[in-house]
């Protein structure tokens, strides 16, 4: 059976586990890890893929989630992961060589074709977890229905 690994990159520790545990509760038999760092993210990544990153743009280290998927792009994957932005910082970037402009657009077109969707905090769990299982190239969870819509 498969089952998807998903790798969470996220600085706040209570954001970390909130998202675990909605995964965990919809697929409970995925596979998570969780880091805070940008540059392990990327080594991690590099050393064994995973199917899924949920990735915050800024991190507790001088690798922001930009270079994180720049990394990952440089350091020869391609088909995955997939990557879910995660952020509070809202979709318009304050800095990087396209300011005012989406965050995923300070990405090169190749870079990009890794994101599969872009969720500013607050957001849908409904949506996040619908966006995490087409990540992951599987059926939706029907526990997701069992989540309040404004939750």
């Amino acid at each position: 059976m498969y089952r998807p690994r998903v790798l969470i990159v996220e600085d706040h520790k209570e954001n970390a586990e909130a998202i675990a545990s909605f995964i965990r509760f919809a697929y409970p038999d995925w596979e998570l890890e969780i880091c805070d760092r940008g540059a392990e993210a990327v080594s991690r990544s590099l050393e064994n893929p995973a199917d899924v990153v949920v990735l915050d743009i800024a991190l507790a280290d001088d690798t922001n989630g930009l270079e994180v998927v720049k990394g990952l792009w440089d350091g020869g994957l391609r088909q995955k992961p997939k990557i879910i932005f995660a952020t509070a910082l809202g979709n318009r970037a304050f800095r990087g060589p396209r300011v005012g402009r989406p965050w995923v657009e300070q990405l090169n077109e190749p870079e990009r074709n890794m994101i599969s969707a872009f969720f500013e905090k607050p957001y849908s769990w409904h949506a996040f977890l619908t966006a995490l299982a087409k990540a992951a190239g599987v059926p939706p969870s029907d526990k997701i229905q069992l989540i309040p819509d404004d939750e």
